[in-house]
């Protein structure tokens, strides 16, 4: 399946027959699997959405009879007029979304089972649909603009330039935490959960539907938590990847992929440092994102690798140092840290390295609780530590950063929170 499918935004919330009775929605969402059924596409998106489509519509487990699709003559009663369009919209979103020529055969039998008079209006809907843009259409068929400017909105977003950005890093430097943290939700497994040998791809969304969709062998588009947390044991390939809105405080509407690497030094498999240092020679990424244990600086470890990453990989890099929320007044300096990190890396060969310091924890616990997603006993209290942490001066990370960040946050503590831990610089970077 294209990754690009796990960067479309649904519009199903959006979508009119949710308000209708339960009788409506069976014999409407029948239709759209007569259709659908009726070319024969049996691929992963098409079966998957159909399974959204009567999870949402009419209850999740809910099961189309097949005898309830076999004679089209069934709907003769029920030809659902005044959904037509949607009806036609729905069955080309599931079956044929970046397939024209299919779409065309899915739209003469549509117009077969409706009658010819109708074809002019199909037509203009089915050019729409396939467009990026349609004024005339909008102002033809006011009533659909919501949707078509979902679908016009996720071929525009995915027809950009996409950014890809790989993280590296060694164990418990926090990496999963920093993409989670990026991502504004918990959509990769932590140091506390075990963790295979994969690749990890996590795409932005065109636009916020409240799913996130998992490509592990299986398809999910409304995948769960535990569906996130588990990797499928069936996917003998070396890559997972996820689809998610990003959440912070304003919209993330730029086109980018985080890749996210195994542990280099993790000791249960070697694989791990394989994989991670063959994406790195592979160079199939816009920038590099090197993450530092904060309590851990200087490690062999991390030599060892900063010494491969210097002699295989040649584009943009930042270093970010991580878990430095850890220090002790007068004991420890955010700093002096940051000084020796640069001295390091000069050390091994990098010339004027980029380093920032970032409170990956920081920044994700401030983003759940800016949307309002429950937090544990144990992050409550990590919480309310770190508001308390990074409200001090030196533990403010925004000022090590080359820009300045107009902050405008519905929760001003929140906001402050985000801000002193780096991570809406980091973005403001990111996203340029």
């Amino acid at each position: 399946m294209k990754p690009e499918m796990l960067q479309v935004q649904q519009y199903l919330n959006v979508h009119p027959i949710l308000e209708k009775n339960a009788t409506v929605k069976e014999k409407y969402v029948s239709l759209i699997s007569h259709f659908v059924s009726e070319h024969k596409n049996k691929d992963l998106w098409c079966k998957q959405a159909l399974r959204l489509y009567c999870d949402r519509i009419i209850g999740d487990g809910f099961e189309i009879k097949k005898e309830n699709i076999k004679d089209l003559s069934l709907f003769k009663q029920f030809k659902f007029f005044k959904y037509r369009y949607y009806l036609l919209t729905d069955c080309l979103f599931i079956a044929s979304y970046d397939n024209q020529k299919k779409g065309q055969k899915v739209l003469e039998s549509i117009i077969n089972f409706y009658g010819e008079r109708y074809r002019k209006k199909m037509e203009c809907a089915f050019n729409a649909f396939y467009s990026v843009n349609d004024d005339l259409f909008t102002k033809t068929f006011p009533e659909l603009k919501a949707i078509y400017s979902i679908i016009w909105n996720n071929r525009l977003f995915i027809g950009s330039p996409l950014k890809k950005i790989m993280i590296t890093a060694n164990m418990s430097a926090g990496k999963s935490t920093l993409i989670n943290a990026l991502a504004g939700k918990k959509v990769n497994k932590t140091q506390n959960d075990t963790c295979t040998a994969k690749l990890h791809y996590l795409y932005n969304k065109a636009g916020e539907d409240n799913y996130s969709c998992e490509y592990d062998h299986d398809l999910e588009l409304d995948a769960s938590l535990d569906i996130l947390m588990t990797d499928n044991d069936e996917n003998d390939s070396t890559d997972i990847a996820v689809g998610t809105r990003f959440r912070s405080v304003m919209e993330i509407d730029k086109h980018v992929c985080f890749v996210d690497t195994p542990g280099v030094n993790s000791s249960m498999d070697k694989t791990h440092r394989e994989m991670s240092n063959e994406a790195i020679k592979s160079a199939d990424c816009d920038l590099l994102l090197y993450l530092f244990n904060g309590e851990n600086i200087g490690s062999d470890d991390d030599i060892r690798h900063l010494k491969f990453v210097k002699d295989n990989y040649d584009g943009n890099i930042i270093f970010l140092v991580n878990r430095l929320d850890h220090y002790k007044k007068d004991v420890d300096s955010v700093s002096d840290t940051l000084t020796k990190v640069i001295n390091d890396l000069k050390k091994i060969g990098f010339l004027n390295p980029t380093v920032y310091p970032i409170s990956a924890y920081a920044g994700y616990l401030g983003k759940m609780a800016l949307y309002g997603e429950r937090l544990s006993e144990d992050e409550e209290d990590d919480f309310d530590y770190v508001k308390r942490k990074l409200s001090r001066d030196e533990f403010s990370y925004e000022k090590h950063y080359p820009i300045n960040v107009n902050l405008e946050c519905k929760d001003k503590d929140i906001g402050e929170l985000l801000l002193h831990s780096g991570i809406l610089s980091l973005e403001k970077i990111l996203y340029q």
